[in-house]
């Protein structure tokens, strides 16, 4: 009896290490594009805010703009449990 179980949840065993897998790959991905725009971008831009300004190098705005978004979807994604 204990081996249908196992049998029976096999299945979906395999398809949440292969959602795991492919979430990761993902992330790898998307590291992987921000280190490539990074060394593509090394000039400096201008940001305006609403008192002032700044100059700081296209792959530091790219990633914090990123790390910001990343923030943002975690926040949103823990208010919804």
């Amino acid at each position: 009896m204990a081996h249908d179980a196992v049998t029976e949840n096999a299945g979906a065993v395999h398809r949440r290490d292969l959602a795991r897998a492919l979430r990761f790959s993902l992330a790898v991905g998307v590291v992987v594009a921000l280190v490539l725009v990074g060394l593509d971008n090394r000039s400096k831009v201008r940001i305006g805010y609403v008192i002032g300004h700044a100059q700081a190098p296209v792959w530091v705005v790219v990633v914090g703009a990123a790390l910001a978004g990343m923030v943002v979807a975690a926040l949103a994604m823990r208010g919804r449990s």
